[in-house]
C-alpha cells in the first residue's frame, strides 16, 4: 500500500531567523502521522515572495499535499496569498464570503474593521477558502502540480481548529491511506545509547513498524509508528512492538504518550494513601512546580521548601551545621538530612516521602572533587511507627544550568517511582535508617 505524503511549510521572517519557535510543524506532523500520511520533509521560509513561490513549487513536486502556516495577515510582509497565486498562475480576488465573515469577526470583538483587513479577504481565482472560526484571516485550499495545497494562519489556535475542521477529513479520506498508529513509551534512568543498544532489532530503517528515540533533560522516549491495511492490523502491530519493547525496558519505562513523570509519581502516592513533601536545592522549586502542574496534586503533595543558602537548610530543614563544615551543601549527607527534615516538619503518621536536590548548576562553582553538573537527590520514607529510611544517589550531568536542574528535577521523580514500586536504581544507592524523634 503507497503512503501518501504531505510537505509542511512555516513562513515568517520571525521564524527564519529564530525569535519565535515553529510549534505548527510538531504538532501538524504528529497529527498527519496519525491520518496514515507519511511527512515528506519541513522547510521554514521567510517573508520574501520569491522564496514563497520556490518553496511551493518544490514542495508540490515532492509530495501529495503541502501545508503552509503563516503569511496571512493584514500587512505587507504577509505575502503567502500572493505567492500562491503567483505559483498557480491565478489572479487574486475578493471572496465576498470571506470579506463578511471577515467582517463579522470585527463585529464580535466590538472593534471597527481596518481597510488593511480586506485584503485577507483574497482568494486566487481557482482556490477556496477555509473558513477560520477562530480569527480574521480565512485560509485557502488549491491544487497546485497535482498536489493538495491548504494554507493557514500562523496563530496556533486558529490554525488547529482550522485543521481539524477543513483539513483532516480531506486527509483522512485520501485513497490508499495507510492506517497508522502511533504511540510513545517515556522512560527515566538509563541512557538513550543504552535503551537503543536495548532495542535495536526493532530500529531497522522503513521498517513496520518504524522505532526510533528522542531526548530531553535525561527522559528518553522510544516511539513507534505501526502501520497496517487495517485499523485492527495496524494496532496489533503496535502492541507486539510495545510489548517487546517493555520486555526489555519495564522497570525504565513510566508512561505512555502525554503521560509525565510526574503524574505517574503523584498516581503511585494516591494508590498507596500517601503523602509528598519536597526539599530543593539546586533545583530551586522546579521539582514542585512539576509536581503541581498535575491537575489533583493537591491530594498528596503538601509542601515544597526551597533552601538554597546553608543557614536556610539548617534553619528550615534542620540539616545539622557539622554536616555541611564536614561534608559541604553539595553532599550524601546534606541531601539525606533535607530529606529526613522536610519529613520531620510534615508531623505526621506515615506512610509519607520526601524529595530532596542539592548540586551545582553553574557555570561556576564546581570544584575537581565535585565539578558543575554534580548533584545529590534523596528520597526518604516515613512508615506510622515513625521509623524511615532514606536513599541517596549522587549524579553527574554535562548541561548547561538549567538543563542540570531539569534533569535533577526528573531524576528526583524517578527515584521516588522506583521506590514506591519497590525497582532498582540504575544508579548505585546509598541507605540508611533514620527515626523521627
Amino acid at each position: 500500500m503507497r503512503q501518501p505524503t504531505v510537505y509542511l511549510l512555516s513562513c515568517g521572517d520571525e521564524l527564519l531567523f529564530g525569535h519565535t519557535v515553529d510549534t505548527n510543524s510538531a504538532w501538524l506532523a504528529e497529527q498527519c502521522t496519525l491520518l496514515g500520511w507519511r511527512i515528506a520533509g519541513h522547510r521554514t521560509v521567510g517573508d520574501v515572495t520569491p522564496d514563497i513561490i520556490m518553496a511551493f513549487l518544490d514542495a508540490t513536486a515532492r509530495a501529495d499535499a503541502v501545508i503552509l502556516t503563516g503569511g496571512l495577515g493584514p500587512t505587507m510582509d504577509d505575502r503567502t496569498r500572493q505567492a500562491l497565486a503567483h505559483a498557480l498562475g491565478a489572479e487574486l480576488r475578493e471572496d465576498r464570503e470571506a470579506l463578511t465573515e471577515i467582517q463579522a469577526m470585527f463585529r464580535r470583538f466590538n472593534r471597527p474593521m481596518g481597510e488593511n483587513n480586506r485584503v485577507q479577504a483574497l482568494i486566487p481565482d481557482g482556490a477556496e477558502r477555509i473558513v477560520n472560526p477562530n480569527g480574521t484571516a480565512p485560509g485557502i485550499k488549491a491544487t497546485l502540480q497535482g498536489a493538495k495545497v491548504f494554507c493557514m494562519p500562523g496563530v496556533p489556535r486558529e490554525m488547529r481548529e482550522m485543521f481539524r475542521l477543513s483539513v483532516a477529513p480531506v486527509l483522512r479520506e485520501a485513497e490508499g491511506r495507510a492506517h497508522e498508529v502511533m504511540r510513545r513509551l517515556h522512560l527515566c534512568g538509563r541512557g538513550e545509547a543504552d535503551i537503543g543498544a536495548a532495542i535495536r532489532h526493532l530500529m531497522r530503517e522503513r521498517s513496520n513498524p518504524e522505532v526510533g528515540t528522542a531526548v530531553a533533560e535525561s527522559i528518553v522516549t522510544v516511539r513507534l509508528y505501526a502501520k497496517g491495511e487495517t485499523p485492527a492490523e495496524a494496532e496489533k502491530t503496535a502492541a507486539e512492538a510495545e510489548a517487546g519493547i517493555r520486555a526489555v525496558l519495564e522497570d525504565d519505562v513510566f508512561g505512555t504518550d502525554g503521560e509525565t513523570l510526574a503524574a505517574c509519581v503523584i498516581g503511585l502516592l494516591k494508590e498507596r494513601g500517601a503523602r509528598l513533601v519536597t526539599a530543593e536545592s539546586c533545583t530551586g522549586g522546579m521539582l514542585s512546580s512539576l509536581l503541581v502542574d498535575v491537575p489533583g496534586a493537591s491530594a498528596v503533595f503538601v509542601e515544597g521548601t526551597v533552601a538554597y543558602a546553608n543557614e536556610a537548610k539548617i534553619g528550615l530543614l534542620g540539616v545539622p551545621r557539622e554536616t555541611l563544615e564536614k561534608h559541604g551543601a553539595v553532599s550524601r549527607g546534606t541531601a539525606a538530612a533535607m530529606a529526613e527534615g522536610a519529613l520531620r516538619r510534615l508531623r505526621a503518621n506515615g506512610p509519607a516521602y520526601s524529595l530532596a536536590t542539592t548540586g551545582i548548576a553553574g557555570p561556576d562553582g564546581g570544584t575537581p572533587e565535585k565539578p558543575v553538573g554534580t548533584v545529590w537527590i534523596a528520597c526518604s520514607v516515613l512508615d506510622a511507627e515513625g521509623k524511615g529510611m532514606t536513599r541517596s544517589v549522587r549524579h553527574n550531568w554535562a548541561a548547561d544550568r538549567q538543563g542540570i536542574r531539569m534533569r535533577g528535577a526528573n531524576a528526583a521523580l524517578d527515584l521516588l517511582r522506583r521506590t514506591l514500586l519497590g525497582r532498582p536504581s540504575n544508579y548505585p544507592v546509598e541507605g540508611s535508617a533514620w527515626e523521627r524523634p
